[in-house]
């Protein structure tokens, strides 16, 4: 069975998204330092398998938004910055006893204009280099996930990394993989497929383009998003998931509300399509 979860960036949703819809794991980013405690007792209580979306609490020194990354910028101040982030994650990560923690990675990097494709992937190299020795320190394996407006989110790349770094997997996130899609012209199922053997988990959540992602931010997934409307077809890219993924976290990674412009739906007619789409692929 496909372990089923909810990204949460409060403690005190964690009841309702995850256990009210019957689910057994959790993905945790940016919470209030003070709730680490109350978090580890909930995780412990309820036997919960879980994750850190990078960063897993709040920092007054990072920029805003908390999961902006700075891997591939030009800028080495701005690379060192999200190492020193990802670091202090992953010592929490061993402190708690995550599973795996999420990174951004590609980004848009800032000030490239005439940099040069070479300098850039070269840059993209080696901070996958420094974060795959991370992963082998701690024993926590990585999942990256590109996001953004990056010419580095391509199949060819991506697969040419994670075959170099074995301790790095890849978090395949449906919406900003299909905006990256309509970005840099390639197909979303295809990509999915040569990524596939390198697939560490899943999040979930739809958009149909760069101003749905704008207006509504995480749109949460539901039946009656139709694929030739233009939304991501989450059936689809589930039941394209192998044997050998039995185990795969996919994380639910929106929240509690449907915008109300796009329809009146309740995210937990979503969760139980979701639930029903796995059993039916299993």
């Amino acid at each position: 069975m496909i372990s089923l979860g909810f990204h949460c960036h409060e403690v005190d949703v964690l009841e309702e998204l995850i256990l009210g819809n019957g689910l057994n794991r959790g993905e945790f980013y940016s919470l209030p330092a003070d709730d680490l405690p109350k978090l580890r007792r909930l995780i412990e209580h309820h036997n919960l398998d879980w994750s850190i979306h990078a960063p897993l609490i709040q920092l007054d020194w990072y920029p805003q938004p908390p999961t902006w990354s700075f891997l591939c910028d030009v800028d080495k101040d701005n690379r060192e910055l999200t190492m020193k982030m990802i670091i202090l994650t992953m010592e929490q990560a061993e402190e708690y006893g995550a599973g795996y923690v999420v990174v951004h990675f590609p980004s848009p990097t800032s000030d490239a204009s005439g940099e040069s494709e070479a300098r850039l992937e070269g840059i993209a190299w080696r901070s996958c280099e420094r974060l795959a020795e991370l992963s082998f320190k701690s024993g926590i394996p990585i999942h990256i996930e590109g996001v953004g407006q990056s010419p580095l989110i391509n199949a060819e790349f991506l697969t040419a990394v994670l075959k170099e770094y074995s301790p790095l997997r890849y978090c395949f996130d449906t919406a900003h993989m299909h905006l990256a899609a309509l970005d840099n012209g390639f197909d979303l199922y295809d990509f999915e497929a040569e990524l596939l053997p390198y697939l560490g988990s899943i999040h979930l959540w739809n958009a149909r383009s760069r101003e749905d992602y704008l207006a509504f931010r995480h749109i949460p997934v539901h039946p009656s998003q139709r694929a030739d409307d233009g939304w991501v077809d989450i059936a689809r890219v589930l039941h394209s998931l192998d044997a050998d993924k039995a185990l795969l976290p996919v994380i639910f990674e929106s929240g509690r509300s449907y915008p109300e412009a796009l329809g009146d739906y309740d995210y937990r007619e979503g969760v139980k399509w979701v639930k029903e789409l796995l059993e039916t692929s299993s």
